[in-house]
């Protein structure tokens, strides 16, 4: 059975480094910022354990390509083979009182539908997407908040076992 991890970088993957300056990979691609090393290390982790695939639910889809994240999760040591695709950019916005978590959340489930996936799936996130997926009559368990030590939700380090138990629910 297919899992899924719905992955956002500045939260789970990059926190706490905004100004640690450009990471430079060749002369055709850079990253703004490093991302930690240990909360990659997890990422690893939870792939290997799960054989979990991945798809990009971050803001960075806008800004690169899915080789490009690919080179990227390779210098950190993450599975890029299971980096397989991103959420759609033009998903139909929430009426009225669209915000970034509803749009995120709604990204989400376009995909989750478009695929037919029903179970072993996860949105690692910074954003409160819970609200969302409760909104569209998702289960809210399928979101684990990671934001760094900013806020709520914690280190993704921390976090492995919650979100294996999930995929594997």
């Amino acid at each position: 059975m297919r899992k899924i991890i719905f992955l956002d970088v500045d939260g789970p993957l990059a926190w706490a480094t905004w100004f640690d300056g450009r990471i430079n990979f060749n002369d055709d691609l850079s990253i703004p910022y490093p991302w930690v090393k240990e909360d990659c290390d997890a990422l690893t982790s939870i792939i290997e354990q799960t054989g979990a695939d991945i798809v990009l639910s971050s803001d960075w889809k806008y800004h690169y390509t899915l080789p490009q994240m690919r080179e990227i999760m390779d210098y950190y040591g993450i599975p890029s083979n299971n980096l397989i695709d991103h959420t759609t950019k033009t998903a139909t916005k929430v009426k009225m009182s669209s915000s970034l978590e509803m749009d995120r959340a709604n990204e989400i489930i376009q995909w989750l539908k478009e695929n037919k996936i029903k179970k072993n799936w996860v949105a690692i996130d910074d954003l409160n997407l819970g609200s969302g997926f409760q909104y569209f009559k998702y289960p809210k368990y399928r979101h684990v908040q990671v934001d760094g030590d900013h806020g709520y939700g914690g280190r993704l380090r921390d976090k492995i076992d919650t979100i294996i138990k999930i995929l594997n629910k």
